[in-house]
């Protein structure tokens, strides 16, 4: 229930723009950009030192890497200071002159990624067995993998729980744990695909035409990095694809809907995400028909590679009931009708990229990046889902979470970001 916490600011947050009362949040930055640039790696580096130490004091079992999953409270209020200066440091690299410390600060910090002894997040091990079943991980063998791979029954249990991934996803983890045979291997394989298609998303992202002090705060951004190079979340590779689609919509029209249909293939909720992108086609015949085929053809190839064994294995994963169960699908039907709407060419607000996530069965850190194709429609949206993406995301990591993060800071964030708790209104 204490989860419904994430549903019900999402919706007050958006509510809250819908009626024009998301605050502006202008504040002054001091100091040169050189030195929040600094900052920025500095910052990580410290949190990657505060996942380490916490890894060391947990009794994880054969895992090489170890997942940070011991009490999380002596770790969370380190991370969310360091988190909110970053907010800040980002802030002040967006309205500066960018230059080469910029870059190099995006470079030191993929980096630090690259060669951090550490996972915030155990998902990177169900990717190794992934890698391992291929699309049998639908229906995993009640038996435990070989060798170290039994890491990987320590943390998720024999069987594995079936993939909730689609087919896409599980060709490319077979053909990517297939480099290493030991555990270790495997891992750092899957950090580097992250990293692959984490430089695809920012080479999109230019081809979309957005300035650069927004690809600066995407490139430089400690939010993104740990999600998505770190921790090597497989969102990066549907992100990337949605991008590429939105890069492409207006010349190629038909590309960009395999390449939303690809990401769909590799997480079956960007069948829906990714329709914002194609608000870019200028007839409405043609855009509501290249809707209608990417849904479709999610659905068909999804079916067809996946079969029973993976509709089952959704279903089973995204059951929930009681009152959470009921703002959850709220928040889910808000998010989408601002998907509708943005592709029926409205207005797109800022908040709303918050609502995105709740198309999933819980929400979680890795998640918030769900608002980039509803937010690449305006590049004020884009800018506002990456400046607070590093709060956003250490708030909403599972191995983090603690009540007072839920029933505190969750709730004051929300009420400083309505405009009317900042500049109340005359009576």
């Amino acid at each position: 229930m204490i989860f419904s916490v994430y549903y019900v600011a999402a919706l007050v947050l958006a509510g809250g723009d819908l009626r024009g009362r998301l605050a502006q949040w202008r504040f002054q930055t001091l100091g040169p950009s050189a030195l929040w640039c600094a900052v920025l790696p500095i910052t990580y580096a410290a949190q990657i030192a505060i996942l380490v130490l916490a890894a060391q004091r947990h009794p994880w079992p054969v895992a090489l890497v170890p997942p940070v999953l011991d009490r999380p409270a002596l770790v969370t209020g380190p991370m969310l200071a360091l988190a909110a200066l970053q907010v800040y440091a980002l802030a002040a690299l967006y309205r500066a002159r960018i230059g080469g410390a910029a870059i190099a600060a995006g470079v030191v910090m993929t980096l630090l990624s690259c060669i951090a002894p550490v996972f915030a997040n155990a998902d990177v091990y169900a990717y190794a067995g992934n890698g391992v079943l291929g699309l049998a991980a639908y229906a995993p063998p009640h038996a435990p993998f070989p060798g170290d791979l039994a890491a990987i029954n320590a943390r998720w249990g024999t069987p594995v729980p079936a993939a909730t991934y689609g087919p896409l996803w599980l060709l490319l983890a077979r053909a990517t744990g297939a480099v290493a045979p030991a555990l270790a291997g495997k891992l750092l394989a899957f950090r580097a695909l992250a990293l692959a298609f984490f430089g695809l998303t920012l080479l999109a992202l230019r081809g979309c035409g957005l300035p650069t002090r927004v690809l600066a705060i995407a490139a430089a951004n400690p939010g993104l990095q740990l999600q998505f190079v770190l921790d090597a979340h497989n969102d990066v590779v549907a992100i990337a694809l949605v991008v590429g689609a939105a890069a492409l919509v207006r010349k190629l029209p038909a590309v960009a809907c395999a390449l939303l249909v690809a990401a769909a293939l590799v997480k079956l909720p960007y069948a829906l995400l990714g329709l914002p992108v194609l608000a870019a086609i200028a007839s409405p015949a043609r855009r509501y028909a290249a809707c209608a085929a990417v849904v479709a053809g999610s659905a068909a190839l999804s079916w067809i590679f996946g079969g029973e064994a993976y509709a089952r294995a959704l279903i089973g994963y995204a059951s929930s009931t009681g009152l959470l169960g009921v703002v959850h699908a709220v928040a889910a039907l808000g998010a989408v009708a601002a998907i509708v709407a943005a592709v029926a060419g409205a207005r797109r607000f800022r908040a709303a990229v918050w609502l995105m996530p709740m198309l999933g069965a819980y929400t979680a850190s890795w998640y918030a990046i769900w608002g980039l194709p509803y937010a690449l429609g305006r590049r004020r949206v884009v800018a506002y889902l990456l400046l607070w993406f590093p709060l956003v995301s250490v708030l909403a990591e599972p191995s983090l979470a603690t009540p007072w993060t839920m029933l505190v800071v969750i709730p004051v964030l929300v009420a400083l970001s309505l405009r009317y708790s900042l500049q109340p209104r005359p009576s």
